[in-house]
């Protein structure tokens, strides 16, 4: 640290303080960071942990069914906890564990963790909710759609996002408009229907219940929410679906039926992960700010670790961040 100091022109306290995440003027930071990097100097974390009441580990809890969104996702939590010098603990967790209370027991007995980062479903997961809280573990929730004064959470509008793309469709001429549910335990799912729905209706449009299927925010159930859409015989010309894997697999069985897109059928989808420029053609989508999402989730757990007063009581800070519809050929031909 005297290293990094001497480097960058300032006091061991304020090398200090750039490292612990505290408030420093933007171009000291950028001077103690450039030294950093010029150094190659690392945090020794356990002994970081032995000189006060953090830990410098954080725990990130995912369920099995890790899609394209929430790898990414953790891509970003990973690397935002490096630049910080904080550890990161994955644990897995099914949604609707039963004996959740004994996963959170056996994490608090392994790790002193200084919080948690909870990405979907779990976010909405009311057992481990409650475990949390009662083991004292504060956390971070990313795109909750339940108990929103429960934490910190950052996310999108996600209502707003979807009623976006769907103007797009409207505006594109489309009448008949499917649209593929995500995983309806999860309020992000609920609220993305409920854009769509509203959208339509301002269009003075009916949503044909033949034309809505549930699916799973998974490239299977998207196939299969597809099939039973096209099976139903009802007029569609474009089909939404509420994530990029299930639009993927929109895109895959209109294709195997001989049909083309967006001539035949235009397809959207939602988030903008990595599969939407993979597929042909490439995805019309909503982009949210993955990195963006996984870089305030630190800082923001960060903030709640730090916060005064009991857990549960002060801290309930929401950020909520700004999407983009990005236009590709799957709706408006080759872009």
């Amino acid at each position: 640290m005297r290293d990094v100091a001497e480097r960058a022109g300032v006091s061991l306290m304020t090398v200090s303080r750039v490292l612990n995440s505290e408030r420093v003027a933007a171009d000291t930071r950028d001077r103690v960071m450039e030294a950093v990097d010029a150094l190659n100097y690392r945090l020794n974390i356990s002994a970081r942990s032995l000189s006060g009441t953090q830990s410098y580990v954080m725990g990130f809890f995912y369920d099995n069914a890790l899609g394209g969104y929430i790898s990414q996702y953790l891509i970003g939590v990973l690397k935002r906890c490096n630049e910080l010098g904080y550890h990161l603990v994955l644990e897995s967790c099914d949604y609707g564990e039963p004996d959740v209370e004994s996963i959170v027991a056996d994490l608090t007995e392994r790790y002193r963790l200084d919080g948690m980062i909870i990405p979907p479903p779990l976010c909405e997961y009311l057992p481990l909710l409650n475990a949390l809280d009662e083991a004292g573990i504060r956390y971070v929730r990313l795109g909750p759609g339940l108990e929103l004064c429960r934490s910190p959470y950052v996310s999108i509008n996600d209502s707003r996002a979807t009623y976006e793309i769907t103007e797009h469709l409207i505006a594109c001429g489309h009448r008949h408009i499917g649209f593929i549910k995500g995983d309806t335990r999860q309020g992000v799912a609920l609220m993305r229907f409920e854009g769509f729905r509203k959208a339509m209706a301002n269009h003075g449009l009916e949503v044909n219940p033949a034309l809505v299927a549930e699916g799973r925010f998974e490239f299977d159930d998207g196939m299969a929410a597809c099939e039973r859409i096209l099976d139903s015989a009802e007029p569609v010309s474009a089909i939404l679906a509420s994530n990029d894997d299930m639009a993927s697999a929109v895109i895959a069985v209109v294709h195997r039926r001989g049909l083309r897109v967006p001539e035949d059928i235009a397809v959207g989808g939602f988030d903008d992960t990595s599969i939407a420029t993979s597929v042909w053609p490439p995805l019309t989508t909503i982009r949210q700010p993955i990195d963006a999402l996984s870089c305030q989730s630190v800082d923001l757990l960060i903030e709640a670790v730090k916060a005064d007063g009991p857990l549960g009581s002060g801290f309930q800070k929401c950020n909520i961040l700004d999407h983009t519809l990005v236009v590709r050929g799957s709706t408006v031909g080759v872009v």
